[in-house]
């Protein structure tokens, strides 16, 4: 009678590591889910706190918009160098729009194109280029600082310098930091897809044109959408940081398949961003003549 040959060690050995990674994945998908359900209340949680601080700010009596949204980032930014639409300025500066708009247009440009779970780096010409953006901001703006400060400075600084470069600066920053919040937060990432390719850069240097045009157009139609998209985009890049480090303290480190499942995180980071704006622009401004 033929006996059946017995599985051989290295096989034995495979089948129980698979057996081993599957029971994990269930549990870790287990926790997963888990971790959704209790988040749900503290969607609803957040979604309030936003209506409350949009419509305290909007409705708060005294001051007017344009001033508001001056006083949000003025412990922020220096509000040096301010564009003027028709004579109306901006309340972020010239380096500011640049860098915080920058930030919001290539993150959202991102995350539509699908690198929601990419953390992949990009081809080392690539992480070449976005380092010469980089240096080139901090080149403008030691010449900016030195012009400033009445010392020599190697050219003219001008303000659609300043929002260039400050622009170049927050497309190479905006992966980054996609690519650190994924790293640390994401239970679903994927090392196979790179945070930003070739193709990608091009399109978030065309639509940072469009956002160049719209700042240098001088048009008194263009003001509030801009200074609107300004103060938010400083702020939210903020909030984003604040949360990702708040998230990651929290334990909540590769556990998250949807950003709604940071829904409590953020309920903090919006009360710490909030308070931490707050507190400087009262700050400078106790220092500073109203």
């Amino acid at each position: 009678m033929a006996h059946m040959s017995e599985p051989e060690p290295d096989k034995i050995l495979e089948l129980a590591r698979q057996r081993i990674t599957d029971r994990r994945s269930a549990e870790y998908q287990e926790l997963i889910a888990a971790t959704a359900q209790h988040e749900r209340p503290w969607q609803f949680i957040f979604l309030g706190l936003v209506a409350i601080l949009l419509l305290g700010f909007i409705f708060w009596p005294g001051s007017s918009l344009d001033w508001k949204l001056y006083a949000a980032v003025h412990g922020l930014v220096a509000q040096k160098h301010l564009v003027s639409l028709e004579q109306m300025a901006l309340p972020v500066c010239a380096r500011n729009i640049g860098i915080y708009g920058s930030f919001a247009l290539s993150l959202g440009y991102l995350l539509l194109r699908g690198r929601a779970r990419a953390t992949g780096l990009p081809t080392r010409p690539l992480l070449i280029t976005l380092g010469l953006f980089i240096l080139l901001m901090l080149g403008d703006g030691i010449n900016s600082v030195l012009e400033d400060s009445g010392r020599s400075y190697f050219y003219l600084p001008r303000n659609d310098l300043r929002t260039i470069t400050g622009a170049l600066f927050g497309v190479a920053l905006t992966p980054i930091i996609l690519l650190v919040f994924n790293q640390s937060l994401r239970a679903d990432a994927d090392p196979t897809q790179p945070v930003l390719t070739w193709g990608d850069l091009g399109w978030l240097l065309m639509l940072n044109g469009l956002l160049l045009l719209a700042v240098y157009s001088n048009s008194s139609l263009l003001y509030w959408p801009l200074a609107l998209f300004s103060v938010i985009s400083l702020v939210g890049e903020l909030f984003t940081i604040v949360t990702m480090v708040i998230a990651a303290s929290m334990g909540y480190r590769q556990r998250t398949t949807a950003l709604r499942q940071l829904a409590r995180p953020a309920c903090l980071a919006l009360i710490v961003t909030v308070g931490f704006v707050s507190l400087l622009a009262l700050i400078r401004f106790s220092g500073t003549t109203l």
